[in-house]
């Protein structure tokens, strides 16, 4: 028989390994440090960030690429910077230093077009990745030599180094490296290289009043004890590493440019009755049924503030756990991000980074609005501007029959009191300003024609001025316009220009389907003053030269949160179909309107008609 016992060395080798096992054991579960099965965990890995705006995100980037000596590989979502084309061409016409560039399928045929053109002509490989299904690359990444990664929520832009909050990360790590290399790799596979004609000597010329980067790298330098990457989809890698940590945290610092995770915010609103979380979030994120799910987040106790400033965004998705932990990367806390894109998100353990993150996330928090319930409360609204007997005394209405919505939900009509005046043509505008410009808490817009035309500027331009005012004195402005059936239409263009720059003010703009066309000319100010008739905003109907039209202000004397009801009716126009949906809605009207115990009851009431 075999001797099955163990040479006195080997026993010695084999208690010496089990006594590291369990200590080993019993340190990770003391500081409660993910085991990380699946994934190595890179120890010891220098890292400097820079954060924006005026951080030196960008410099940093350019820095970075300056050392660049045999290869540099760029996965990116969105690339207008000037000078990060320029630094890539120099890279590759000049000094031979071979350059890939990844992007995704809806930005190279966009924004991202000139610079990928120029960047081929110049030598760069480029690739336009298409991941399967509805996903996109949203990476803002690069590796610079094998052993350089750049990453972060900042695209390469302008916006993201002179307005927007974002963070650049710059780790130095060769095996983490590795694995982003091996990564792009594998999303190349799903994309198709850029082809065009060969470049003329002209065209590989090179801007050599490019500027030089600082001497010192720009940010701060810190080290990660421990740093993980996850490529996603990735969904459920992440959050069985991230959720426990969660669960486990005493403090919790989120900044996410967008949040709608079912999981992850339930996970939040759970352990904020034991432990301290705060989140901020950027204005893309209060609007539309976004707030809804904030308004959830905030009634269990989360600390959540949003960020509004004109032409910026706070684009970071960064959370800090326990002043130890940092995640970060491309990633939005959303299901997209987890299940479809191609993203980036990292988890490091490192105490300095956590401080200087949380430092930025406190500063954002300052300069943003705390996410309170509003009160709506008529009685203290500013209507000296108004003239009272402009509008005579509209009496009490009967009861009248319900009527049935496109999206089959009854809304019943409503009983009230209050005044009532004709508006022709040219007095029109006037009285719209004034209730545009004293409105305190919401502003509701259907509206048919809405003209960009120059010799509608004088009267349009006007109102568009007082709503983006409006947005940014605190009032939620929701517009739904007309979409022509075919996109040659004039029209069409108009308001997708209307909606994108109403959009950068904070106004949730909704564009309806052309198959059910919207004829709405109507504005509800504080669910109390509405105006509505025939009148366009446009040139013909405001000046009164060109046609005959006719509206009429009402201002009751009570709120009357139905005729919300009403507008928010017309979603179902555009991307309102099913309860859940309605649902989501009707949350972020009780933000808006807070009314009574029986209004909301009303409204949930309306629910149980969806199909």
């Amino acid at each position: 028989m075999a001797d099955r016992s163990f040479p006195f060395r080997h026993k010695a080798w084999f208690s010496l390994l089990l006594t590291s096992c369990v200590l080993c054991s019993v340190a990770a579960q003391a500081s409660d440090i993910p085991a990380f099965p699946s994934a190595p965990v890179h120890r010891d890995v220098s890292c400097r960030v820079a954060f924006s705006p005026g951080g030196g995100g960008i410099p940093l980037i350019l820095a970075e690429l300056e050392q660049a000596r045999t290869r540099v590989d760029v996965a990116m979502f969105y690339f207008s910077s000037e000078a990060l084309a320029e630094a890539l061409c120099q890279l590759s016409a000049e000094r031979g230093i071979q350059v890939r560039v990844l992007t995704g399928t809806d930005m190279d045929t966009t924004a991202n077009r000139p610079v990928l053109e120029r960047l081929r002509q110049h030598g760069v490989d480029v690739y336009v990745v298409s991941p399967e299904g509805a996903g996109r690359l949203h990476h803002k990444c690069a590796v610079v030599d094998g052993k350089v990664v750049l990453t972060g929520a900042a695209n390469w832009s302008e916006a993201a180094e002179e307005s927007n909050h974002e963070d650049v990360l710059a780790l130095y790590s060769s095996e983490l490296a590795a694995e982003y290399l091996a990564h792009f790799d594998e999303i190349q596979a799903d994309g198709k290289r850029l082809e065009g004609p060969p470049p003329s000597p002209m065209a590989r010329r090179v801007n050599s009043r490019l500027p030089s980067p600082p001497r010192n790298l720009p940010g701060t330098s810190a080290t990660a004890d421990r740093t993980r990457v996850y490529f996603t989809p990735a969904r459920q890698a992440i959050l069985d590493d991230l959720i426990p940590l969660l669960k486990n945290a005493r403090t919790v610092d989120v900044g996410m440019y967008l949040i709608s995770d079912r999981e992850l915010m339930d996970t939040l609103a759970k352990i904020s009755t034991n432990a301290t979380v705060r989140l901020v979030v950027d204005s893309v994120a209060v609007n539309g049924r976004g707030l809804g799910d904030l308004q959830t987040l905030w009634d269990a106790g989360v600390q959540v503030s949003s960020f509004h400033k004109d032409r910026a965004s706070m684009h970071l998705k960064a959370v800090v756990i326990d002043e130890r932990y940092v995640w970060t990367g491309s990633a939005n806390w959303t299901p997209t991000a987890l299940d479809g894109n191609y993203e980036d998100m990292l988890w490091i353990d490192s105490p300095a980074l956590a401080r200087l993150y949380s430092e930025n996330l406190s500063a954002i928090r300052t300069d943003s609005r705390s996410f309170e319930t509003k009160a709506l409360d008529l009685s203290a609204a500013d209507d000296s501007r108004i003239d009272p007997d402009f509008c005579p005394d509209l009496p009490a209405t009967g009861p009248r029959t319900n009527f049935t919505d496109l999206g089959r939900v009854p809304f019943p009509a409503f009983e009230g009191s209050g005044k009532v005046a004709y508006l022709p043509d040219e007095e029109l505008q006037p009285a719209l300003r004034k209730l545009i410009q004293t409105a305190r808490q919401s502003i509701f817009i259907g509206m048919y024609v809405f003209s960009e035309q120059k010799s509608a500027a004088p009267f349009t331009e006007e109102i568009v001025s007082d709503l983006e005012a409006a947005a940014r004195r605190g009032v939620y402005v929701y517009m739904v316009l007309y979409t022509p059936p075919g996109t040659a239409d004039r029209l069409d263009e108009h308001h997708s220009n209307r909606a994108e720059r109403l959009r950068r003010a904070g106004i949730d703009v909704r564009l309806a389907l052309p198959t059910v066309p919207l004829h709405m000319k109507t504005v509800v100010v504080d669910l109390s003053k509405v105006i509505v008739g025939s009148h366009n905003w446009s040139e013909g109907a405001l000046s009164g030269k060109r046609v005959y039209e006719s509206s009429a202000l009402i201002i009751l004397d009570a709120q009357e949160p139905k005729l919300a009801d009403f507008i928010l009716s017309r979603r179902t126009i555009s991307d309102m179909r099913s309860r859940d949906l309605w649902r989501q809605e009707i949350t972020t009207l009780r933000h808006l309107t807070q009314s009574s115990g029986s209004a909301r009851d009303d409204l949930l009431d309306q629910l149980e008609s969806v199909e």
